[in-house]
């Protein structure tokens, strides 16, 4: 079955349900209507979710496979043991965006893999532009859905002055945008839940129909700010979602020391539902669901998204074997969004070719473009920094 007919991207102050064109330096929103995707938004965040990995492999390559001369200059030191252990694979995300979460902020290549459809699912049951979102550092196809483009993406990334969050001064993974209302965070994941509890707080004393959503990785649920920011969130019942996101590993978070998130916010007094997060039509009904309590003034929830990890480096630090690498493929969120839509009869094998190949496209265009945009004034390093009285 054919496509719809496709369209160019609005510029993000539009935020319209979008056919899968896009253009590098326009963004790629989508959001969800009263009776649920239509076909052409569910082609909208498929596009969303094939950006944001095609973003994550042309860092990786640019990081790990190109000379310094082929973008101006090296991205970031190389890695003192050497980058030829790090071989690429097509299923999984490297070595170092393994080290990115681990670390809890945004490393030189953004984590991605794995973690796509449940940030669609997210960003289609929210009105864009006009709900808040607090990403971590792992929430990139979330900001592409919500209105950043991956022109902004390579900005921030090449540490340039037309970028438009920070003007080059925040670390990759440092999302922001006003028109899209993603409040930008620099600190560990986890901390900033204190800060979208705030917001969620004048959302609700000042009468606005607002969701908030504050996502954070495994790590953060650990930190003392989450825990302080969703007992306020309880006790207020405040119209905010947490969206732990949990890379499945050796141990599932929800068997570690410190107990399953959703147990943990049901003790303070949050709704919680643990999901696949590789599933999309699941983590879209429950991001529905939150959206609605929150709305209807039933108070927050926490939704622990579970995904799978794609990565070539087993959980010992050994590769995995081909058998297990062909299983953890068919599990590939993006892969199994585009069985759901090649079975609804709304993507077939040269519609997907297309999309693959205009991602790729964007993301190189936008990667010449950030490489060659002028740095930082020197005399605007403490702009911003202190305030005038």
């Amino acid at each position: 079955m054919p496509l719809p007919p496709r369209v160019r991207c609005p510029k993000p102050d539009t935020y319209r349900s979008l056919a899968p064109e896009v253009q590098s330096t326009e963004a790629v929103t989508a959001r969800a209507s009263d009776n649920g995707p239509q076909p052409h938004t569910l082609l909208a965040l498929y596009q969303v979710m094939v950006m944001a990995r095609a973003i994550e492999r042309r860092l990786w390559v640019l990081d790990h496979l190109e000379p310094p001369h082929a973008v101006g200059r090296s991205l970031w030191p190389p890695h003192p043991v050497g980058r030829s252990l790090w071989p690429p694979h097509p299923v999984g995300r490297s070595q170092p965006g393994r080290e990115a979460t681990r670390l809890g902020v945004g490393g030189p290549t953004l984590v991605v893999a794995g973690f796509e459809a449940v940030q669609a699912a997210a960003a289609a049951a929210l009105r864009i532009g006009h709900d808040w979102v607090v990403p971590c550092h792992l929430d990139l196809a979330l900001c592409l859905a919500a209105g950043l483009s991956p022109l902004d993406v390579m900005l921030a990334v090449f540490g340039r002055a037309a970028d438009r969050a920070s003007a080059g001064r925040q670390s990759p993974g440092a999302f922001g945008s006003r028109a899209g209302r993603i409040v930008m965070t620099s600190a560990t994941a986890g901390r900033s839940v204190v800060q979208a509890a705030g917001i969620a707080y004048a959302s609700k004393v000042s009468g606005r129909d607002e969701v908030t959503l504050v996502c954070s990785d495994e790590r953060g649920v650990q930190s003392g700010d989450w825990h302080e920011g969703i007992n306020f969130a309880g006790a207020h019942g405040l119209p905010l979602i947490c969206l732990v996101e949990d890379l499945a590993g050796a141990q599932p978070l929800a068997q570690s020391s410190y107990g399953s998130p959703a147990a943990r916010a049901e003790g303070y007094g949050l709704a919680s539902e643990t999901i696949d997060g590789g599933d999309f039509a699941a983590a879209l009904a429950a991001f529905e669901r939150a959206v609605d309590r929150a709305r209807s003034s039933g108070g927050p929830t926490l939704i622990h998204a579970s995904v799978v990890d794609l990565t070539s480096i087993g959980p010992d630090g050994g590769m995995r074997p081909a058998e297990e690498l062909e299983a953890l493929a068919s599990q590939d969120p993006i892969d199994r969004m585009r069985r759901g839509l090649q079975g609804a009869g709304l993507l077939d094998a040269a519609a997907d070719d297309d999309v693959q190949r205009e991602c790729a496209r964007v993301v190189a265009a936008a990667v010449e473009e950030a490489s060659t945009a002028p740095s930082p004034d020197v005399a605007s390093a403490l702009d911003n920094v202190f305030s005038r009285v």
